[in-house]
C-alpha cells in the first residue's frame, strides 16, 4: 500500500508524463518558419503587407472564411478581423480600441489586401 504523503506526487508525475506524450500543435517557432509562419494564436499566416508604414498580418482563421489582423512589430498586436471574404462586400471589424483611428482611416487598404490575399489562396471548384 501507498503512504498518501506519495499518491498526490505519483498521481502528478503520471499526469505530467501524459501531458509530454500528447503531440500539442506548434505555436511559435524561433526562428520563424518562413514556408508557412505561425503566429501567437497558432494561426498560419497567409499574407503580409504594409499599410500606412506599417505591417499587418494576414493569419487565416480555420473553417472560417475571415482573416485576424496583427500588426508585427507594435503591441497590442491584435487589430481586429476581416469577415465575408467569399461575398463581394467584405467588412472590417476592429477589435483593439487603441488601433480603431489607424484602421478606419486605412480601412480600403485593409480590406483590399485581404480580397488579394482570399483569392490568391483558395481555389474555386466548379462542377
Amino acid at each position: 500500500m501507498i503512504p498518501d504523503r506519495y499518491a498526490t506526487r505519483r498521481i502528478c508525475a503520471r499526469y505530467i508524463k501524459a501531458l509530454n506524450a500528447i503531440p500539442l500543435p506548434v505555436r511559435y517557432t524561433d526562428p520563424p518558419d518562413q514556408t508557412l509562419p505561425i503566429d501567437l494564436a497558432g494561426l498560419p499566416i497567409l499574407a503580409t503587407a504594409a499599410i500606412d508604414g506599417r505591417a499587418v498580418r494576414y493569419s487565416l482563421v480555420l473553417g472560417q472564411n475571415r482573416f485576424r489582423l496583427t500588426f508585427k512589430e507594435i503591441h497590442p498586436a491584435l487589430i481586429g478581423h476581416i469577415i465575408n471574404l467569399e461575398t463581394p462586400n467584405p467588412r472590417l471589424v476592429i477589435s483593439e480600441p487603441l488601433h480603431t483611428e489607424w484602421a478606419l482611416a486605412n480601412e480600403a487598404a485593409i480590406i483590399e489586401h485581404a480580397t488579394r490575399a482570399w483569392e490568391d489562396n483558395t481555389r474555386n471548384c466548379n462542377r
